[in-house]
C-alpha cells in the first residue's frame, strides 16, 4: 500500500517540496521497498510530516503503518543507502538490478532539481561504493536462483548460449522462468509443448517461439540442445532407452536436460549416457543455495567498506558544513 510507482516519483517531490519537506529530497521505490531521503534543518518535524503525507498518499492512518517504517539519521542513513545500492539489503543478496534502480532514481531527482549538493554527493558515492564492492569482494560470485543456476550450468556445457535452441515441456511458473533466462542470455526461438495447446501457444507466443502438441514433441528433439521439463506428471515421462535413442539421432549431439518438476519427470538412469547431462531441481537448488552460502561469507568485507566510505562521506560533511552546524542533516 505504501508503494510508489516510477511515473508518481515526480509529482509525490513535488508535493514535498511544496510542504517544504526537506531542502533535498529522493524517493527510492522498488519491489520491496519504498524509501525517502532527505536534507533538512528540522529533521525530526519534517520525519514526521513525511508520516502523515505517507499517510495521505496511501489513505492509511499513520498507527496502521508506523511499526514496519524505519527511520535514519546519518550517518546510519548514509550507511544504510551504501547498502541498498550494493545489493546487501535485497531479497536476493547480491543481487545487481538494484544499482539501476539507486542510478534511475537519483537521475530523476537530479533532473527534477529536487537534489542539491549533499545528495547529488551522497548518491554518486553510493554508486561508486557499490562499483567498489562488486570488484573488490565475492559478494556477486556465483548464480542464487534456479533459473540463473541453470543458464550457469547450460553455458558452462555449451560455452555460450547464442543461437542455442531450448525446448520447454509443461508451462508452469518456474519452467517460464528458466525458459526466459535462457532467451535472456541469447538461446534461439522457444519450442513450448504442453498437454494443453492453448497455454503451450500463450509461453510461446510471450517467448517468441513456437507451440507444439505434446504427442508431437519428440519429434523435433533432434532440433534442441536444451530440454526443460516440469510438467504435472506423477510417473517420469522420460527414460533412459528413449533417450540413448534421441542421441542416436543426434550423432550424439550433447544434450543438456533440466528437470524441474516434483515428482521427476525424467529417470535419473538418464544422465549415465554419454554427452547427456542431466540436473533436477534438488542439484539447481543445491548450487543456489553453495553459491548463496559464500556470498553470505563475503559480508563482513562488504560492511568494512562501506562503513570506510560511510566516515569518509561524514569527514566530507563536516568539512562541509562544520560540527556545530544543524543544516544538512540526512534522513
Amino acid at each position: 500500500k505504501l508503494s510508489i510507482p516510477s511515473h508518481k516519483a515526480e509529482s509525490l517531490l513535488n508535493t514535498l517540496a511544496e510542504r517544504n519537506i526537506f531542502k533535498e529530497r529522493l524517493l527510492l521505490s522498488t519491489c520491496n521497498r519504498t524509501e525517502i531521503y532527505g536534507v533538512g534543518t528540522h529533521p525530526a518535524e519534517e520525519i514526521e510530516k513525511v508520516k502523515q503525507f505517507l499517510s495521505e498518499y496511501s489513505q492509511l492512518r499513520v498507527d496502521e503503518f508506523e511499526s514496519n517504517l524505519y527511520v535514519l539519521k546519518q550517518p546510519d542513513s548514509i550507511q544504510h543507502l551504501f547498502s541498498v545500492a550494493a545489493g546487501l539489503d535485497s531479497m536476493v543478496l547480491g543481487e545487481t538490478e538494484i544499482i539501476g534502480q539507486v542510478k534511475d532514481a537519483y537521475l530523476a531527482a537530479h533532473k527534477n532539481r529536487q537534489t542539491g549538493k549533499v545528495l547529488n554527493a551522497l548518491f554518486q558515492r553510493s554508486l561508486k561504493v557499490a562499483k567498489n564492492i562488486r570488484t573488490q569482494t565475492d559478494i556477486g560470485i556465483g548464480r542464487v536462483s534456479v533459473a540463473s543456476v541453470s543458464v550457469e550450468l547450460a553455458e558452462k556445457i555449451f560455452e555460450s548460449l547464442k543461437n542455442k535452441r531450448v525446448m520447454v515441456i509443461g508451462t508452469g511458473e518456474m519452467s517460464t522462468l528458466v525458459a526466459k533466462a535462457m532467451v535472456s542470455r541469447g538461446a534461439s526461438a522457444m519450442i513450448v509443448s504442453s498437454r494443453h495447446f492453448d497455454r503451450a501457444q500463450a509461453l510461446a507466443s510471450e517467448l517468441s517461439g513456437e507451440a507444439l502438441h505434446f504427442d508431437d514433441y519428440e519429434s523435433r528433439i533432434q532440433d534442441v540442445d536444451v530440454l526443460i521439463a516440469a510438467t504435472l506428471s506423477p510417473t517420469a515421462l522420460i527414460h533412459k532407452e528413449q533417450v540413448r535413442h534421441w542421441m542416436k539421432a543426434r550423432h550424439e549431439k550433447p544434450l543438456f536436460l533440466i528437470d524441474i518438476a516434483v515428482p521427476r519427470n525424467i529417470d535419473s538412469e538418464v544422465e549415465k549416457l554419454d554427452d547427456v547431462y542431466l540436473y533436477n531441481i534438488d542439484d539447481l537448488k543445491q548450487i543456489a543455495d553453495k553459491n548463496m552460502e559464500s556470498r553470505k561469507g563475503e559480508m563482513d568485507r562488504c560492511f568494512e567498506l562501506i562503513r570506510r566510505q560511510t566516515q569518509y562521506f561524514m569527514d566530507w560533511r563536516l568539512k562541509e558544513y562544520g560540527p556545530c552546524t544543524r543544516e544538512q542533516t540526512l534522513a
